[in-house]
């Protein structure tokens, strides 16, 4: 029996290295963890939850990438001979760094685990580069301006060292920085590298051509907008990860009066948004996607046939929505999820986001662009 269990997670495990980041593959690793755990294996339990935490980071499910770092975390300060704290070190980044996109995680829960990888870091002999970078994105994150500008300034000038994160995961994050000064030039410039393939890794350049959609339409550069949302948008539609980034596209879909081809990416993408521990990305899609309901009422539409998930709360069986109860239903959505982050936050940052939609039409510049999405 007990070489049955163990081929079966080894089986698992196999399945999980051989599909493609989302659920499936985060599945079959909490069902080999909980065979694991069911049979008091410590150590295969650890080894299974460590490539959990990869599948659900990048897969989309933040919150059970959370799950089983806290586990690996609490398994190895119990047993740190056994487990060493260093192989936990970058994955403590990424769990950590998304904190703040959970409303219900207060600012002292947040704080303190800053304060937690600044410490273990320090005990790797690491410098402060990696907790600088997450400390500037949880300021920016919360609308902590003037402290944000203070980390992003010791952040960029500190050293790097071995557990800096890579350079094109830095350049891509250095960019929102300098897209919210209105700096769009720069962050363009700043972006060339990651846009010409020089520097790329797992979720680059596919973030960035999201990122850049927006100073490239301030700055009339319509065409190669238009090649990057392409671009972009057929590296990220099949991973839930990047429902914020979809929702980039969708704005740059509304700002040029790309309503057509804006209202099938809503139809694909809608479902994620429903479901997705993200508020904070569920945030940035229903922005995006309230502004293109408000640019299809500029343009006189008063129905539209869209085939969504039975979960959504105004599902039609005859597949007939109403633009104007779509647009109030995601004005509601983004609303519901701005009172808690500014709540939490002591801030108005997320009300200001949402200011910021509510004035996107009177920027339109119509640009058409094939309405077919790629399959």
């Amino acid at each position: 029996m007990e070489r049955d269990w163990r081929e079966q997670v080894k089986h698992l495990l196999g399945r999980a290295e051989r599909l493609e980041p989302g659920e499936a593959k985060v599945m079959a690793l909490e069902e080999a963890a909980r065979l694991a755990d069911a049979h008091a294996d410590g150590p295969l339990a650890y080894e299974v939850r460590d490539a959990l935490i990869d599948a659900a980071t990048f897969g989309g499910f933040p919150d059970r990438a959370l799950v089983a770092f806290a586990w690996c975390r609490g398994q190895q300060q119990r047993d740190p001979v056994r487990y060493p704290p260093e192989p936990l070190l970058w994955k403590q980044k990424w769990v950590v760094g998304r904190l703040d996109e959970f409303p219900h995680i207060s600012r002292k829960q947040i704080a303190s685990a800053l304060d937690d990888v600044e410490q273990c870091f320090a005990k790797a002999g690491a410098g402060r580069r990696a907790v600088l970078k997450l400390r500037y994105q949880a300021a920016r994150d919360m609308g902590d301006t003037e402290v944000a500008e203070d980390f992003w300034t010791r952040w960029v000038r500190e050293p790097r060292d071995h557990l800096t994160d890579c350079r094109a995961c830095e350049l891509d994050d250095e960019l929102d920085h300098h897209i919210d000064r209105g700096e769009h030039a720069v962050a363009l410039e700043k972006a060339r590298p990651l846009l010409e393939g020089r520097n790329a890794c797992a979720e680059v350049p596919h973030l960035t051509l999201g990122s850049v959609l927006y100073p490239l339409f301030k700055l009339g550069r319509l065409e190669q907008a238009r090649d990057n949302h392409l671009r972009g948008y057929a590296l990220v539609q099949r991973n839930r990860e990047f429902l914020a980034t979809v929702g980039e596209h969708l704005e740059f879909l509304a700002l040029t009066g790309n309503v057509e081809r804006g209202l099938k990416l809503f139809e694909r993408h809608v479902g994620w948004a429903l479901e997705h521990a993200s508020h904070r990305d569920r945030f940035t899609f229903h922005s995006a996607a309230l502004a293109l309901m408000e640019r299809a009422v500029e343009e006189g539409r008063e129905k539209v046939v869209l085939s969504l998930p039975r979960a959504f709360a105004l599902y039609s069986p005859g597949d007939t929505y109403e633009i104007r109860t779509l647009r109030g239903w995601l004005s509601s959505q983004a609303e519901g999820i701005a009172v808690k982050f500014d709540s939490r936050n002591g801030t108005d940052r997320f009300h200001q986001l949402l200011a910021r939609t509510k004035r996107l039409g009177g920027e339109v510049v119509p640009f058409p662009i094939d309405s077919s999405p790629p399959a």
